[in-house]
């Protein structure tokens, strides 16, 4: 597609190879984990481009792009979970879901853009932060959850208006 008026031209890409996306949930409770520790979200609804894995709870970009990720993060009660999301070692934010001290469940959500290069990864650990006992509930029915999907793979790029033919208009 082109704009005549400004000369931005944009690919496109088509087919299979440009869709990507994933759902995957926790199908049960895990709790005490380690620092750092990655939650492995095993039950997968929904992988195209193959680019989550159950085995190491990251997802590994297929294709360059702009990617959005969201995720929910469910705690039992008197329990809390302090957890980064991050992209090739950086932490990208950082979130808490906190019911200690009090008996009523909690869950903290979040949704983050970033761009991707293909190979690049992302995934949810445990934050470095201790006094928690770090549990994530899972029923296998969305309670905690990690979905990501490319918004946008396309690239702009700048032709020459005089290399354009613009359409003839009476």
């Amino acid at each position: 597609m082109i704009n005549f008026t400004t000369g931005e031209k944009r690919i496109i890409p088509q087919g299979q190879g440009s869709q990507v996306a994933f759902h995957a949930q926790l199908t049960h409770t895990i709790g005490n984990l380690g620092i750092h520790q990655t939650i492995r979200f095993d039950s997968v609804l929904l992988n195209e481009g193959n680019g989550y894995s159950t085995r190491s709870g990251v997802f590994v970009a297929p294709i360059s792009g702009l990617y959005v990720f969201a995720w929910t993060i469910s705690d039992e009660e008197t329990h809390c979970m302090k957890y980064d999301v991050v992209k090739n070692s950086v932490v990208l934010t950082y979130h808490i879901s906190d019911a200690a001290n009090h008996p009523d469940w909690t869950v903290s959500s979040g949704t983050i853009v970033t761009r991707m290069n293909s190979g690049d990864r992302v995934w949810i650990r445990v934050s470095d932060f201790y006094k928690c006992m770090h549990y994530v509930f899972g029923t296998g029915h969305g309670t905690s959850l990690f979905v990501g999907y490319l918004l946008n793979g396309a690239v702009w790029t700048t032709v020459s208006p005089r290399h354009l033919r613009l359409p003839n208009t009476y």
